[in-house]
């Protein structure tokens, strides 16, 4: 995940000095064929291990860590 933040909260996190952060809890899909944008509000958030995702998303480029964020959306 790509986070864009100003640097003086990067240099906060990157000392260690920061550690939580907060966003907005929606997220907006776009279709990379249409560019149609989508908003959808998030209503749970859960870490997974990457073994107990379906199979279909084990060899996918997007996930590089062995703990997933699973997001339920409204």
């Amino acid at each position: 995940m790509k986070l864009p933040i100003k640097k003086k909260y990067f240099d906060l996190i990157k000392a260690g000095k920061k550690t939580v952060e907060y966003r907005d809890a929606h997220i907006t899909f776009i279709c990379e064929e249409t560019g149609e944008r989508l908003r959808k509000d998030v209503k749970h958030v859960h870490l997974v291990l990457m073994d107990s995702v379906p199979e279909e998303f084990h060899h996918n480029h997007l996930f590089d860590d062995d703990m997933i964020i699973r997001f339920e959306l409204e």
